[in-house]
């Protein structure tokens, strides 16, 4: 059969219509020479990604037969997915298709009316020598498993587990202590509009009871490999070195965070014997003794909180300490009535809009606030210099601290098994902020709490919804998924088995073959980003779709 290609002109609106001539484009593009042994359908539309003009193209393809189309149009970042649906609900492989951008190529950027004009039909030109050299691509269904693994028993873990688990999926909860709640299972009260400790002691239960939740304490991830909808998972627990043998479709990292030492710090001189607490130690002493006392047993007469400790170190704002300590200090003010508290800081971090109101009412209350240059701690002496920059000295019975919240030392270990990138701070490094965030660069595993960077409760369950939510609609049990068919592919005649391609791979989708002395694409784990064949000395990779053939007649086309 001879190739009919049908290309076919958007004017959207004005857009288009309004800045290149479109008749000149029909009749051009209608009797180009070097295609006269081609069958060209050349029409225009108003508006190709219209419902109508949607229509429009299926009834083109299918009357005319066509064997290759190329829309001329926008954005292929806007509309080259609608069209490539287009395709697929006609006799026409969607990979015998090309977009081309005469909006913000062409119209949008080129004033003059002729010139854009000229350019337009260029860039058609290459769009049609490029189609001509493209070949099918069929896409391949595989199974898929909807069960889910989270690593990770707090409070991003376990409404994770209660959003995913239920008649036809299963979840996997690991937790490397013995205990589910994390760090908010030692906190005697949330603050105000971060839940209730009620609510987390209700989710423990759910957790507990639910017939499809598989809960494993004292246990951490030995080994993963596969992708989306198919991982292969080895877990190991801690006491006796077990092994478990899990198969799931994604993963969920919320394995929270660690605090930082203080006493590492110059400036902070302190031991065990001293009445420095952290923020988490009182929470800690007030949950299993119901009251805050010194060392001694005795209660503190005056107590002095300090913000920002490590902040410097860090890089970092931890958001959450500053409502953290006042809230420590609602403690002190409830069971110590008469007590002294003046609170030092360099800055008040107070993100939420109920905030500020919560900050006012401890004023009201008689504490000190004191805003500070710089501050040292020596035992239960502390040095500071206040923004007038006097030097001031005071020795409370009690100091309590915000040390920075930093990664956990397993983000490390755990970037590596899961092949998922770490932020310069060591949290875990989503694919997106704005547009993807809780998902990661590997397709399938999802961060979410403090996992991915310093975050309060409630927005650590709002994550954790999130990443549940892109599961949900990802992985639905009973469907298969289709991976991508644009990927890259190894010659292996030219293949000099030099492995550069793997340390380039971004997915960890190549892997060498020993036997054959040369590496292998493991198709259903690359996303064709291209970042091997650009690397490869020999030439032997190269991006289906994107092969340097088609490329080079589309760019000759276009600077013709």
């Amino acid at each position: 059969m001879s190739d009919k290609i049908g290309i076919y002109v958007c004017e959207c609106g004005p857009n288009i219509s309004g800045r290149v001539d479109i008749d000149r484009i029909i009749a051009e593009i209608s009797n180009l020479e070097e295609f006269s042994d081609k069958e060209l359908i050349v029409k225009p539309h108003k508006l190709l990604c219209s419902v109508g003009g949607k229509a429009f193209l299926e009834e083109e393809i299918k009357n005319n037969e066509l064997t290759h189309l190329v829309c001329a149009a926008c954005s292929p970042r806007d509309h080259d997915t609608t069209f490539i649906n287009v395709c697929k609900k006609t006799q026409l492989n969607p990979y015998m298709y090309t977009i081309v951008n005469i909006r913000e190529q062409c119209a949008w950027i080129i004033p003059d009316k002729e010139k854009a004009t000229d350019k337009a039909i260029q860039y058609i030109r290459g769009g049609i020598d490029r189609v001509l050299y493209q070949e099918p691509l069929f896409e391949k269904q595989l199974e898929s498993n909807p069960d889910v693994l989270i690593i990770g028993g707090g409070m991003a873990g376990l409404t994770a587990a209660l959003v995913l688990a239920g008649k036809s999926r299963n979840v996997y909860l690991i937790e490397k202590t013995s205990i589910l709640g994390g760090k908010a299972a030692l906190f005697s009260e949330f603050l105000p509009h971060q839940s209730d400790i009620a609510d987390l002691k209700n989710k423990i239960k759910e957790v507990e009871n639910n017939q499809y939740i598989r809960i494993f304490r004292n246990t951490e991830l030995e080994k993963i490999v596969g992708f989306l909808g198919n991982f292969e998972i080895v877990l190991k627990q801690n006491q006796t070195g077990d092994t478990t043998d899990l198969l799931a479709g994604a993963v969920i990292l919320a394995n929270g965070y660690e605090l930082m030492d203080a006493r590492e710090l110059d400036n902070f001189k302190y031991t065990d014997a001293d009445n420095v607490f952290t923020g988490l130690e009182i929470e800690e002493m007030l949950t299993s003794q119901g009251k805050i006392t010194l060392r001694s047993g005795e209660k503190p007469r005056s107590a002095a909180l300090i913000h920002c400790v490590g902040r410097k170190e860090a890089g970092y704002c931890s958001q959450v300490c500053c409502n953290y300590l006042l809230k420590t200090a609602g403690y002190l003010l409830k069971q110590v009535p008469g007590i002294e508290i003046i609170d030092l800081h360099q800055d008040l971090c107070q993100p939420h809009t109920e905030d500020q109101a919560y900050f006012e009412s401890f004023k009201e209350k008689g504490m000190q606030f004191c805003r500070v240059q710089e501050v040292a701690l020596d035992g239960n002496k502390i040095e500071y210099v206040n923004m007038a920059g006097e030097k001031k000295e005071i020795a409370p019975d009690m100091v309590i601290i915000a040390p920075a919240m930093k990664a956990t030392a397993s983000n490390e270990a755990l970037s590596a098994l899961t092949s998922i990138d770490l932020h310069e701070t060591g949290f875990f490094q989503e694919a997106h902020i704005k547009i993807n965030p809780v998902s990661t660069k590997t397709d399938g595993i999802f961060i979410a709490g403090a996992s991915r960077g310093p975050c309060d409760i409630s927005e650590a369950m709002i994550q954790a919804q999130a990443a549940g939510g892109k599961i949900l609609t990802q992985l639905i049990p009973g469907e298969k998924i289709i991976p991508e068919v644009k990927v890259s592919e190894i010659l292996e005649a030219y293949c000099t088995g030099c492995k550069t391609c793997l340390d380039v791979c971004a997915y960890g989708a190549i892997y060498f073959d020993n036997e054959r002395g040369i590496s292998v694409v493991n198709e259903a784990i690359c996303r064709g980003c291209g970042n091997c064949v650009g690397s490869c000395p020999s030439g032997a990779l190269r991006s289906r779709h994107f092969t340097n053939l088609q490329l080079y007649q589309q760019v000759k086309e276009a600077l013709r």
